[in-house]
């Protein structure tokens, strides 16, 4: 077996993640360019500590600069309800008035979730920090993951 981190870094992109091999470079960012996230990240950290034995006890802590949380929290499934509920209704009712099918209504509605969505994510979404293949091996070799999040590239 290969004792270079970087080797096992794509290994594990690319066979257990599914990453197309071309856009597993050393810059790509794993969570931004790789679209790997949560539990799949998690995944990956998990094997580097079996096969490498590397400390990953700071990122724990970290996270949720690194890493979006899988789930929602209570405040955000709230938050969900409301808007299905404003979304649904502000759609039945222009269709309503606009004597449109049903379906106009369904399609609508879900338009407006997803265009809220997207928007309230553009203007309150927080910017995660990029972790990149090369400083992920960089990190490996070390033999844990840095105290402070801006040692890592």
């Amino acid at each position: 077996m290969n004792d270079d981190p970087s080797v096992m870094v794509r290994k594990l992109l690319i066979e257990g993640q599914g990453v197309p091999e071309g856009k597993v470079t050393p810059d790509a960012r794993i969570l931004h360019d790789l679209g790997v996230d949560g539990d799949d990240a998690g995944e990956i950290f998990q094997a580097l500590h079996e096969r490498f034995g590397t400390d990953f006890t700071e990122l724990t802590s970290q996270w949720r600069v690194f890493f979006n949380a899988e789930g929602a929290s209570p405040r955000a499934t709230l938050w969900g309800i409301t808007a299905i509920i404003v979304c649904g209704g502000s759609a039945g009712a222009l269709v309503a008035a606009l004597h449109w099918p049903t379906i106009v209504a369904w399609g609508l509605a879900l338009a407006l979730l997803v265009g809220g969505g997207w928007l309230v994510s553009r203007w309150f979404g927080r910017e995660l920090q990029p972790l990149t293949v090369a400083g992920l091996a960089e990190i490996v070799r070390a033999g844990r993951w840095p105290s402070d999040p801006a040692d890592v590239r």
